[in-house]
């Protein structure tokens, strides 16, 4: 089954959960065993819709996390998916992962899809809304249902309102790196660790880096920034990044680049 393009009534007296996978659609009543299903392979429930003279901006982030690309529909979407993506404890991330039906009953709110459901690396999850503090109060009473189901099944529930500065503009450079073609050789990265231990300034980490695996700064600036975004590294992302930032070893090991996983 496609996509959704509108969202079905339900006509029943509890909440509805339609989730769209590989193997086919679920639609069922909710429970508290819906928390085992695997959202964050899901497919999104809903089609992304496109016209002409649309204000907001849409397409598709690739992500370093679960290597593959997850859609977005606006600039804020991205940047929540930006810092998903950065975010240690986040392991999987899936676009539009549901459909929740409310009740016949329910006044003014016919259902509601959120925008992300993430998997954290404990195993739990985690369900986020994405929305512009300017348009906070028309959607809160979306919010407060989707909070109050999430509750019931054990799911964490956020409201995504953008990242504060230089907090956003420091993942902005960093994700630029984020791809595999940036990622260090797997023997040059316990050297580039070591050049960072103890916590050193970015710009003698990579000189040392530099000299020890005779390359040039360049490229292993750019090997320090991947492990920058993907955790490798790490640094107080809430001050700017210079050259004078101190950097130090992070606790996410790499991950195998395409290549590889291909060998």
């Amino acid at each position: 089954m496609g996509a959704l393009r509108s969202l079905p009534m339900n006509g029943t007296d509890s909440v509805r959960l339609l989730g769209r996978f590989e193997s086919g659609m679920l639609n069922e009543t909710l429970r508290s065993d819906v928390a085992s299903k695997p959202f964050e392979l899901a497919l999104p429930v809903r089609a992304f819709f496109a016209w002409p003279g649309k204000r907001n901006y849409e397409g598709s982030w690739w992500s370093s996390t679960v290597r593959a690309h997850v859609g977005f529909e606006s600039l804020l979407e991205r940047e929540f998916l930006l810092s998903a993506d950065h975010d240690k404890d986040v392991v999987g991330i899936a676009s539009q992962p549901f459909a929740l039906l409310w009740p016949k009953d329910t006044k003014g709110a016919r259902g509601h899809v959120p925008d992300y459901f993430l998997r954290l690396s404990d195993g739990s999850a985690r369900v986020v809304d994405v929305r512009h503090p300017k348009r906070l109060a028309a959607a809160e009473r979306q919010f407060d249902l989707t909070r109050e189901v999430c509750g019931q099944v054990g799911w964490e529930y956020e409201v995504f309102t953008g990242l504060a500065e230089p907090l956003a503009s420091n993942l902005r450079w960093l994700s630029g790196y984020r791809q595999d073609r940036f990622a260090p050789p797997p023997a040059a990265v316990p050297v580039i660790v070591e050049a960072f231990s103890p916590a050193t300034s970015l710009a003698s980490g990579v000189r040392h880096a530099a000299r020890t695996l005779k390359l040039d700064s360049s490229m292993v600036q750019a090997y320090v920034m991947h492990g920058l975004f993907t955790g490798v590294l790490t640094m107080d992302l809430e001050q700017p990044l210079t050259l004078e930032s101190e950097l130090s070893p992070g606790t996410r090991q790499p991950q195998a680049t395409a290549l590889e996983v291909a060998s």
